[in-house]
């Protein structure tokens, strides 16, 4: 079985959900015997030397996505000559999804399978539903976008498989470290996390806000940005005209296994976000048994079950954000059973071999027709 999954991105390090999904999926692919032929923007990193992965790069490494459409056409044509594939497999359709189409009209035997991690990645203007009525499959990562795809295009739920994101097996609930305790002078702070890009779909600035009403109760209120972005400044400087510059602290990223003492030094993941797929931050905080606060809608359901292991709040809502930590900050009997209930929940909702299994059973389904 040959697969081939063209690729904005692959890197070990990567702090983006999709990329993280895609490595993932493609590395459990190979363990399983697929053969995986992988298209790169020129020396882009990824793992070297796996197993049944045969990468292939393009002569340039940076370029405005839209124009992937061309710039992988031509090699899609070049590797199936050399090793046939069945499975054309896509990642971020809206940017490589028209060359795959094209490629398609002369390899009719090939099947085409997108992959989206949110709604918005499905619009391609007034032909939407034609092309979405297009793939021989979808992959999604909540039922969430499963749903919408099916109301607004028509798609056959049967042609729509959800396949949630996984957390690795080093995180694990642990106690806080004290020397980064110490060092980021976090001493008796309740300390909430929030963990992703500082761009305005994740709305990290939000927190300044809720901060800011809960040091009216208590000054012990910490947040912690682990991340990086564009709105770094923005959050500074608000803190700052708050007076609250001593209650926020800012890491950045971290990969592996030393990500396992970042998570573990929050008391709850704090998640404002105000549109996803399925978020990965809060499953990894939930692999460490951290309570989860998250803004309503988009996929919020599917990680949250409100008042169980964690909340689910009105965004952009102070009071009620703030209110649903104070009741953990002082509450630490809830805390606990929150922390009991969600650390379950992802060693049984979210696991990379179980993603990876429910993959492969699509694509031999696939190969099979």
């Amino acid at each position: 079985m040959r697969i081939c999954s063209p690729q904005l991105g692959l890197a070990p390090n990567s702090v983006l959900g999709g990329e993280v999904f895609d490595r993932q999926i493609l590395l459990g692919l190979a363990k399983k015997g697929v053969k995986v032929e992988v298209i790169l923007p020129k020396n882009l990193p990824h793992d070297k030397k796996v197993k049944n992965w045969d990468i292939t790069f393009l002569p340039v490494a940076h370029f405005p996505a839209v124009f992937g459409n061309l710039l992988y056409l031509p090699y899609l044509f070049k590797i199936y000559k050399k090793n046939k594939f069945q499975i054309l497999r896509i990642h971020q359709p809206q940017f490589l999804g028209i060359g795959c189409l094209i490629f398609k009209i002369f390899k009719k035997d090939v099947k085409l399978f997108a992959n989206y991690h949110r709604f918005k990645e499905t619009n391609f203007g007034p032909f939407s539903k034609y092309i979405n009525k297009k793939w021989d499959h979808i992959i999604c990562d909540s039922e969430n976008v499963k749903k919408k795809i099916n109301q607004s295009y028509q798609v056959p739920k049967s042609k729509i498989t959800v396949i949630h994101n996984g957390i690795p097996s080093y995180l694990k609930p642990t106690k806080k470290d004290p020397k980064l305790i110490k060092t980021l002078k976090l001493e008796g702070k309740f300390v909430m996390l929030f963990m992703g890009l500082f761009i305005k779909r994740k709305n990290p600035q939000f927190l300044i806000d809720v901060l800011d009403e809960l040091v009216k109760r208590d000054k012990n209120y910490a947040v912690l940005f682990w991340g990086e972005g564009p709105l770094k400044e923005r959050i500074i400087k608000k803190a700052q005209e708050l007076g609250l510059l001593e209650n926020i602290k800012f890491i950045k990223p971290v990969f592996g296994a030393k990500k396992n003492k970042i998570h573990n030094l929050a008391d709850i993941f704090v998640h404002p976000s105000l549109d996803e797929g399925l978020a990965l931050a809060p499953l990894e905080a939930m692999a460490c048994a951290k309570p989860i606060i998250m803004t309503s809608g988009y996929s919020s359901k599917e990680i949250v079950e409100d008042g169980k292991n964690g909340y689910i709040v009105r965004a952009n809502d102070i009071k009620d954000w703030s209110n649903k930590i104070y009741a953990l900050s002082s509450n630490k009997y809830l805390s606990t059973r929150m922390s009991i209930h969600t650390l379950k929940k992802v060693v049984n909702d979210f696991n990379w071999l179980k993603s990876v299994q429910i993959n492969f059973e699509v694509i031999k389904k696939l190969t099979r027709i």
